[in-house]
This record gives C-alpha cells, sequence and structure tokens, in this order.
C-alpha cells in the first residue's frame, strides 16, 4: 500500500478531521465521540448535495459510517468499536483504502449495469 495523502481535497479533511477526533475520543474527551457522529452527519449531506441522492455511492458510505458512529451511544461498547473505527478512518486517510467501500460495492443495489445515455 502506498501512503497518500490528498491536501486538495476536502474529502480527505473531513476523515483526517474525523480520525483526530476519534483518536481525541479514545485519550478521554468524550465529547469527541459526539463530534465524530455531527460530522459524520454533516458528510451525509454535503455528499447528497454534491450528488443530489442518498443512493451515490459516495453518500451511501457516509451514511454506513454514521450508523456505525451511532453505536457510540451505547457507552459499555463505545471504546472497543470505536478502536475499530480509528483503524478503519485511518486506513482511509493514510492509504486512501475504505473497507465500507468495499463491502457495498457488493451489494446488489451497487451491481446495476451503467447505462449510456448517447447508446439510444
Amino acid at each position: 500500500m502506498k501512503f497518500v495523502m490528498e491536501l486538495n481535497k476536502i474529502d480527505w479533511w473531513l476523515w483526517a478531521i474525523t480520525l483526530a477526533l476519534i483518536l481525541a475520543a479514545l485519550l478521554g474527551w468524550d465529547q469527541g465521540y459526539y463530534m465524530v457522529m455531527i460530522i459524520s452527519a454533516a458528510q451525509i449531506f454535503l455528499f447528497w448535495d454534491r450528488f443530489k441522492s442518498f443512493v451515490a455511492f459516495d453518500t451511501q458510505i457516509r451514511i454506513a459510517y454514521f450508523v456505525f458512529t451511532l453505536i457510540g451511544l451505547s457507552k459499555t461498547i463505545r471504546f472497543t468499536f470505536y478502536i475499530v473505527l480509528f483503524i478503519g478512518t485511518f486506513m482511509v486517510v493514510a492509504f486512501n483504502r475504505c473497507g465500507i467501500a468495499l463491502v457495498l460495492k457488493k451489494m446488489p443495489w451497487n451491481k446495476q449495469p451503467i447505462v449510456n445515455i448517447q447508446d439510444g
């Protein structure tokens, strides 16, 4: 894997900020968990606005990630689950690899053939 820093892309910065907030939460700043949830929810609407669809692939990724952050509402499993989120988010920030995207690509609703309007 090649280390990637896409400093010119807002998407990369949103993930990097999310990663920093997860780290802060894991180090004891409880508000960090809620900040991760807020920034994740905001990304849903940012990508909905960009693609004008909640079913656009990039929007699906943000929806799934937000749902995972909500598990942090349960204090009993919050820390353990956020370690997993930290690792996954680190992979996105450092290597541009996303486990959620890999799973979502396999979903039946993302397997539709692309129709070219010019073909008829």
